[in-house]
């Protein structure tokens, strides 16, 4: 087991785990008309900050006038209070209604 543990720590395995916990998912909900607007404030913003927005996906939120933005941020632990930071920049843009996390996947076992 300790050759195997080994192995797979020189293979990358454990850098993959670590990039793996290192995904955050915001969903911010806007009105429908503004949707690219705060699409663009939402990558200019983390990118400033230094973070990797790795995917954005659309939806429609509780009623037709509003959207959904799923947003998918490669976050290292020690930029884990510079991503805070960014969520609560993000809620206080005029155009968003609420921003909220979205449950952690485990995606590594």
């Amino acid at each position: 087991m300790k050759n195997l543990t080994l192995f797979l720590r020189r293979a990358g395995a454990q850098r993959l785990r670590a990039e793996a916990l290192s995904v955050s998912r915001l969903s911010v909900i806007c009105p429908r008309n503004e949707l690219a607007t705060v699409r663009k404030r939402l990558y200019t913003g983390f990118k400033a900050a230094g973070l990797q927005v790795t995917n954005v996906s659309i939806d429609h939120a509780d009623s037709h006038q509003h959207a959904r933005a799923c947003v998918t941020i490669s976050c290292p632990p020690e930029l884990r209070t510079t991503l805070m930071d960014q969520a609560r920049a993000v809620q206080a843009y005029p155009e968003v209604v609420k921003v909220q996390w979205e449950p952690r996947r485990n995606t590594v076992n």
